[in-house]
């Protein structure tokens, strides 16, 4: 997270910015976002800036991959242990040419270690099911071993043996002192990722210490109905700030829930009494506070930001993992996720808004300054498993747009410019913002979006209930295992081929129409593509055969090696035989036909370091061949999205191994390469094409059902430029209930509440089509007969609105036109087509009253 000098000097470029951009306009877009031109749909809707068939997401995580692989490592006379410098510290500097610089740093860019964890962990579990890569054995334990061995408290401490979650005050690269920021929910978060890399590695220890912390945990809970179940920080003094717990509570709960998911509930259940308490006070925020700030805001651990940013989007995830326990789960978190689009954009030079169809927004309404990317990495997957599980394909669309928009952040050298007009804001210095944090949210989106952004033509595992400890890819077999197999453990597969047979422990699996029962389905893409879904519960080994899988593996002897390598004997190996050297500048040469090259070989802890060639041109990454322990078929370097022609791959070895290696070897077990191709289409055209209805100013948890059956929700993707640190709500809702009686309507609830300002616009996301727009207002004074202007007559709004830019009401006297106070007027425009996917419509106030709105619907043509 950003320091607050980092902020004022993100804001001071944003205002520079603000005087060089106009500002948003109707369906507004721009020749560039982030560090890329912008490339739009046939529907102006903003499409992939690259046009590999493996699509932006892949390659965004490639990206991070490899920068995490050439990162500089600190040694032992710099650090109480050898390891890249980013389990440390997230200071860093890259230059235009890739190189990564480490610029002499302080406690307080190293403060950020719990985030940096979540991030790398839980990241990279996600990555090795994906690809079988097999960096995460190498970075995971390295992360978690300096947290555990270097970032806890004392035994005697009144949090004995606790994680210490903002560490390294004066001792950057050592070991933590106990007088930090301890901050309970970012505590949970290392306990849930050290219960990650426990379930990936088998470490019996990391486990060890996540059950004594859910101890601690318990102890501590309060257990009083009317008080928060936890502080905020284990010592407030620490800080001198606001001690409050809200909505990121959740993450404490999520913690509980893994312990108790692997059977540990502590002394007498004590773990399950406490999250208990936890879910009951997160129920209460929901149905009581969801429109209050301070309910999602809270969170950072370098400052106390009480408004609403990025928590949010932790909350619902946690919320959808557990839908029985939140009634109403789908409606309030549409609220819930959306309600950050208004709170956002009230900075005027935050410049939230929608650009080409995609939402972009700041952290808070203070902070920091532009829209940043990793504001739309932190919502948008979130998003989209809201609408996979809720059947909300509005809510999809505008995750998919938002996912897309944020991997434009990155060039292919993993320099990244996360401001929205190109300039590198947090990303200049915060390296977990850069790339950890991108890969772990790239991960989670492709888990729920496996046809959609899914690479094609290719084969991996996209989700699983499970962690998956072990995975090989071969051509036309799948094999993998994962920790633990219990009731509705589901994974989800997409395969470039259609599997003829799945075993669980060996038993043969059948094809089956729903997943109520061990069995796996199938579902049929386009270009030969598949989704599996199998079931496996009480079963850990799965192998997946077919036969039409068209890559073709090149075995090693076949491949082109120079130097001394060496032939030996491996059962585990492809072939069972493996191609090994060590020294300097040995290399392996092959060329191929195609758009996509994998390398597999086997590592070890004697593996070493290589170079990677393509087409001539170094490759921004290495391999790292290191592992704790001998791992064979794995993935060892891949490139994809190549344009459709012929290829050298090259790799030259560099005769070394990382600082903590004993050795230098690189094996090699064979090529894979596939020419296979697809289209390029990431779900252009898509999005909500039914009715749309929103009652502005709506407080309430639940849609308002009118007289006809239909269901309005509260009004939340609208801008309004409030102003720096404005709460929107306060500022521009009415949401105190109008009682007075209110004519020209069989739906008076419609026009009690409203949106007021001297502009406002609503961007509401649609797909392609042709709509009609209705807008209600009505003069509904809270206190008519007091509200009063300068020359002291009744305050009367006079509005002109526009949709998409076109003006369709002018000076329209709201009382007049509905024939007096308490009556409602509706405006019908017919025959609206989107602009870039969006419809807008803008209220402007004529005089100094400014404009009002109480409710907005739109509806496809073809309606009856």
């Amino acid at each position: 997270m950003n320091s607050s000098q980092n902020r004022n000097a993100a804001a001071g470029t944003a205002l520079l910015v603000f005087f060089m951009a106009s500002l948003a306009g109707a369906a507004d877009t721009r020749d560039l976002y982030y560090a890329h031109p912008a490339a739009a749909d046939e529907y102006g809707v903003l499409a992939p800036w690259n046009s590999g068939q493996n699509g932006p997401l892949d390659r965004r995580l490639r990206i991070a991959v490899e920068v995490l692989k050439r990162y500089p490592w600190v040694d032992r006379k710099k650090a109480v242990m050898a390891a890249p410098d980013f389990v440390y510290n997230s200071h860093w500097s890259i230059k235009d040419d890739g190189t990564i610089l480490i610029p002499p740093t302080n406690d307080w860019m190293c403060g950020d270690l719990s985030q940096r964890a979540w991030s790398i962990i839980k990241g990279l579990t996600a990555y090795y099911q994906y690809s079988s890569d097999p960096i995460a054995f190498l970075y995971i334990p390295l992360t978690a071993d300096y947290i555990l061995d270097y970032a806890q408290t004392s035994e005697d401490h009144d949090w004995p043996r606790f994680p210490i979650a903002t560490p390294t005050s004066g001792k950057a690269y050592g070991k933590c002192i106990q007088e930090a920021r301890t901050q309970l929910d970012l505590c949970a978060i290392v306990g849930t990722e050290i219960l990650r890399a426990y379930k990936l590695t088998g470490e019996e220890r990391y486990f060890e210490a996540a059950r004594h912390w859910g101890d601690v945990f318990a102890e501590k809970c309060n257990l009083d109905p009317a008080m928060p179940p936890w502080n905020r920080y284990t010592h407030p003094e620490v800080v001198g700030w606001s001690d409050e717990l809200t909505g990121s509570t959740t993450l404490i709960l999520d913690f509980l829930d893994e312990l108790i998911r692997m059977g540990y509930t502590g002394r007498d259940r004590a773990i399950l009494t406490a999250r208990d308490a936890g879910r009951r006070y997160v129920r209460r925020l929901i149905e009581n506070e969801w429109l209050e700030n301070d309910t999602w805001g809270r969170n950072y651990w370098d400052w106390d930001n009480p408004v609403i940013c990025g928590i949010v989007s932790m909350c619902g995830d946690y919320i959808m993992k557990n839908p029985q326990v939140f009634p109403g789960w789908q409606t309030d978190l549409r609220n819930i996720l959306t309600l950050i689009f208004n709170r956002n954009g009230a900075d005027p030079y935050s410049h939230g808004d929608v650009y080409h169809g995609a939402w972009a927004f700041p952290e808070s309404a203070t902070c920091c300054g532009t829209s940043l990317s990793y504001n739309q990495y932190t919502a948008a997957p979130t998003l989209l498993r809201l609408g996979v599980l809720a059947g909300d394909d509005r809510i999809h669309e505008i995750g998919r747009r938002m996912m897309i928009m944020a991997t434009y952040d990155s060039h292919e050298n993993g320099v990244v410019h996360d401001g929205l007009f190109g300039e590198a804001v947090a990303t200049k210095e915060w390296s977990n913002l850069a790339h950890p944090w991108p890969l772990c949210q790239v991960m989670e989106a492709l888990a729920w979006t496996p046809d959609l952004f899914g690479p094609k033509r290719e084969n991996h595992i996209m989700r699983s209930t499970s962690v998956v400890s072990r995975v090989v890819y071969e051509k036309n077999r799948i094999e993998y295992t994962t920790f633990d197999a219990p009731e509705n453990t589901v994974d989800v597969l997409r395969l470039s081929f259609s599997p003829q047979a799945v075993t669980a422990d060996g038993r043969a699996l059948k094809p089956i129409s729903s997943l109520n029962r061990n069995g796996y389905t199938i579902k049929p893409l386009p270009d030969g593509d598949t989704i599996v879904e199998i079931r496996h519960d009480r079963a850990r080994n799965i192998v997946v055969t077919g036969t039409d899988d068209p890559q073709r593996q090149i075995d090693d002897e076949d491949l082109e090696f120079t130097g001394d390598w060496k032939k030996r004997s491996e059962k585990a190996a492809l072939g069972a035989t493996l191609r090994t050297a060590s020294k300097k500048g040995a290399s392996l040469r092959v060329s191929f036909e195609g758009n996509q090259v994998r390398v597999l070989g086997s590592v070890g802890p004697g593996g070493g370091l290589a170079e990677v060639y393509l087409d001539g041109e170094k490759q921004q990454t290495l391999i790292d061949a290191w592992n704790p322990a001998d791992r064979h078929r794995q993935l060892l370097y891949y490139s994809n999205g190549l344009s459709q022609a012929r290829h050298e791959l090259k790799i030259v070895l560099l005769g070394r191994g990382n600082l903590i290696s004993k050795g230098s070897e690189i094996a090699i077990d064979a090529v894979q390469v596939s020419d296979a191709s697809a289209d390029r289409d990431f779900g252009a055209g898509s999005g909500p094409t039914g009715a749309q209805r929103m009652i502005f100013g709506y407080p309430h948890r639940r849609d308002y059902i009118d007289s006809e059956g239909n269901a309005w929700r509260p009004a939340t993707e609208w801008v309004i430029r409030s102003g720096y640190g404005k709460d929107t709500v306060k500022e521009a809702w009415w949401t105190d209930r109008r009682s007075m009686y209110i004519g020209n309507t069989d739906d008076p609830e419609l026009y009690r509440y409203g949106a007021f300002g001297q502009e406002f616009w609503a961007n509401l996301t649609v797909g392609p089509g042709t709509y009609s727009v209705t807008l209600k207002f009505a003069a509904t004074p809270l206190h008519w007969f007091l509200e009063r202007n300068k020359d002291n007559h009744r305050i009367s709004h006079t509005v002109q609105a526009s949709i998409n830019g076109k003006e369709v009401i002018r000076d329209m006297n709201i009382e007049k036109a509905a024939g007096g106070l308490f009556r409602a007027v509706d405006k019908t425009f017919e025959r609206i087509e989107p602009k870039n996917g969006i419809i807008e419509v803008r209220l402007k106030g004529a005089d100094e009253q400014g404009a009002i709105l109480q409710a907005l619907e739109i509806r496809p043509m073809t309606d009856p």
